[in-house]
């Protein structure tokens, strides 16, 4: 593929990026008081939270098999239309439990699309460049992060949950179709057994990634899933429209993050992981521990900072370990092995909350994000 047709890919990921994240988070911050406005307690929107983040990850290693096999744009536009079904569906039902279904049902294609799209980005600017097209998608997605917030607190007095639904589902489904119709592929299709070439890349390497991933996914899946909204309304009585602008906060203190992560490039992916690992774990226990947003929202936005670092260097290490024949089944293995563990957080941070108050799970998050940087220590540059 030419240098503008990796240049046109590029530039549809990141529009489809943005599109896809900005409707999204007009609502996502709000989901958990949603639920709970519905009838769910907290027991149950934790456990909620956990079904979802195992479907967003859970199916990843079939959707890395299928794009191998396959190609990755079929994968990557069919499966981002059914998750904006999903999601149009979920503004019909005033059942909690219903609409836990339909939003499980669009993270589990989520899934799915999550391996094709990521060996989009890593091969549409070529393997040697990985940090620089992630970091250009990574602003795209921080930018939706930003602007749908700020446009949900707008929006919400009017349009209510369920009406930024629709909007969501009618956006992510023309999303969908633009990627299917306009994407250029990549890779040639595997040849062979996909499972036998899945086996031969599974490395030491590999391997640790999988251990790095999981401790990434779950430190992440606490302070940045149900608890961030809990801790704002009940620790630090935050109102709905509120809580949306701190998150919008957060990833704008993000965007440094992604300075920082591309400075993998000049100082080595794992000592940017090593760093961002500590600044993380220390923002966030600190996070936790403030008695009120104005005490708290320094850590808040130092936590959002490191953690977008910590992803940029993971991509970093996961591209230099892969080849473009298994790429996407690499990452679907990775993904997928590192979500099942990670979708414990929501649960194992409500039972936190039980047990020591709304602190402790942002303190145990905190420490797991430091073991971060012991898990990159084993992992080598081919």
């Amino acid at each position: 593929m030419n240098r503008l047709g990796m240049d046109r890919n590029l530039a549809i990921i990141c529009a489809t990026i943005f599109l896809n994240i900005f409707v999204r988070f007009m609502w996502d911050p709000l989901l958990p008081l949603h639920l709970r406005a519905l009838g769910a307690n907290a027991p149950e929107i934790g456990f909620a939270f956990t079904l979802m983040f195992l479907a967003r990850t859970g199916f990843a290693i079939i959707g890395g098999a299928l794009a191998d096999r396959h190609g990755r744009v079929i994968v990557a536009g069919i499966t981002t239309i059914g998750s904006g079904v999903f999601t149009l569906a979920a503004a019909f039902t005033d059942d909690w439990i219903a609409l836990i279904g339909l939003l499980i049902g669009a993270s589990a294609l989520s899934s799915i699309q999550w391996p094709a799209l990521s060996a989009l980005i890593t091969e549409s600017a070529g393997e040697d460049k990985v940090t620089r097209s992630f970091s250009i998608t990574e602003t795209a997605v921080l930018t939706g992060l930003i602007v749908g917030p700020i446009a949900g607190a707008i929006l919400l007095a009017p349009l209510k949950i369920p009406g930024l639904f629709i909007i969501n589902g009618v956006v992510q489904t023309g999303c969908g179709i633009w990627r299917l119709f306009a994407l250029r592929e990549t890779a040639h299709r595997a040849r062979g057994s996909v499972l036998l070439n899945l086996r031969a890349a599974m490395d030491t390497n590999v391997r640790w990634l999988i251990v790095l991933g999981s401790l990434i996914a779950i430190s992440f899946a606490i302070p940045f899933g149900p608890f961030f909204a809990i801790l704002a309304r009940d620790g630090w009585n935050n109102s709905e429209e509120e809580i949306n602008l701190i998150w919008a906060a957060g990833s704008v203190a993000s965007l440094a993050g992604i300075a920082l992560g591309r400075m993998s490039e000049r100082w080595g992916a794992r000592r940017v992981l090593v760093i961002s690992a500590i600044g993380f774990g220390i923002g966030t226990a600190t996070w936790g521990l403030a008695p009120t947003w104005q005490l708290g929202i320094v850590p808040l936005l130092i936590a959002f900072l490191f953690s977008e670092a910590i992803f940029l260097a993971q991509q970093t290490l996961q591209a230099a370990s892969t080849s473009r024949e298994t790429r996407s089944s690499v990452y679907g293995m990775i993904s997928t092995t590192t979500g099942f563990v990670g979708g414990v957080g929501p649960s194992f941070g409500a039972w936190l909350i039980v047990l020591g108050g709304n602190a402790l799970p942002f303190l145990i998050a905190g420490a797991l994000g430091v073991l971060c940087a012991l898990a990159v220590m084993p992992i080598r540059k081919k």
